[in-house]
């Protein structure tokens, strides 16, 4: 079974998570600072409201995390949020449902704080996005591109 749960602050595992992003994203970027990116994380784990973060446990195992916000919005589309960003599952925890569940955990949390759609910007996972119910709004058409969708809650 799939446990999600928001990640708090204070919580040990912010540093996983930051670990997950860090080898996803940042080791990559020559200007990145990994002090920005655990305050950044830090403060998109709020107890209530948003910005949140999800943590998926499976087996009682950290596999993956979402944020939902709205700092991380497509210049395009910056009118319009909220928006996830940093979605991450450990590839032994892939194709088990993480994925979806780590979604259907945001919208409930949104939805809870009142948000009345979610947007998401991807360079390589639209598809999956696609399956999960949202709906394009923009369809990546080069290298450089990325797609937008969005899904009402």
């Amino acid at each position: 079974m799939i446990l999600i749960a928001r990640l708090r602050a204070a919580d040990p595992k912010v540093d996983e998570v930051l670990s997950w992003h860090w080898h996803e994203w940042g080791a990559h970027d020559e200007v990145a600072d990994k002090t920005v990116w655990r305050e950044r994380l830090v403060n998109r784990c709020s107890a209530a409201g948003i910005p949140f973060t999800l943590l998926a446990l499976l087996e009682g195992e950290p596999v993956g995390c979402l944020t939902v916000c709205t700092d991380d919005a497509d210049a395009s589309y910056e009118e319009h949020g909220p928006w996830l960003s940093g979605m991450v599952v450990l590839g032994v925890a892939r194709n088990m449902g993480v994925g979806r569940a780590l979604l259907a955990g945001a919208a409930e949390h949104a939805q809870a704080d009142g948000a009345a759609e979610l947007w998401v910007w991807t360079t390589e996972a639209d598809a999956f996005y696609e399956r999960c119910g949202y709906q394009y709004v923009h369809r990546k058409a080069g290298l450089r591109d990325r797609s937008v969708l969005h899904r009402t809650l």
